[in-house]
């Protein structure tokens, strides 16, 4: 399974509670019709202030291939541009992991 993580800030002078709605119901749903995505998850701090990002997403693909594809469509243009509408994109950071699990 290849993931991608990615790591973002809120813009400033947005909300933690603002940066979070937006998240939960624009940009998630948006993200979740990228095509060959098999698993999606976000994690957002228990608390915020002590933590070095607002907002931590992993998008689950069956291989490369499949992630490169998805990132090649429309969709993935869509979701990359909606970023900048809760997002600080310049803290955004982006890799793409081969996930091992030791422990399910």
């Amino acid at each position: 399974m290849i993931k991608l993580v990615v790591t973002m800030d809120r813009q400033p002078g947005t909300t933690t509670a603002a940066f979070r709605r937006y998240y939960r119901e624009e940009h998630a749903p948006l993200a979740r019709q990228l095509p060959g995505l098999e698993r999606y998850t976000v994690s957002f701090p228990l608390v915020p202030e002590d933590s070095p990002h607002d907002a931590q997403a992993e998008l689950y693909y069956e291989s490369a291939e499949a992630l490169d594809e998805s990132f090649a469509s429309a969709t993935s243009t869509d979701v990359r541009d909606d970023l900048a509408a809760f997002a600080d994109t310049d803290s955004v950071t982006r890799f793409v992991a081969d996930e091992e699990v030791f422990l399910e």
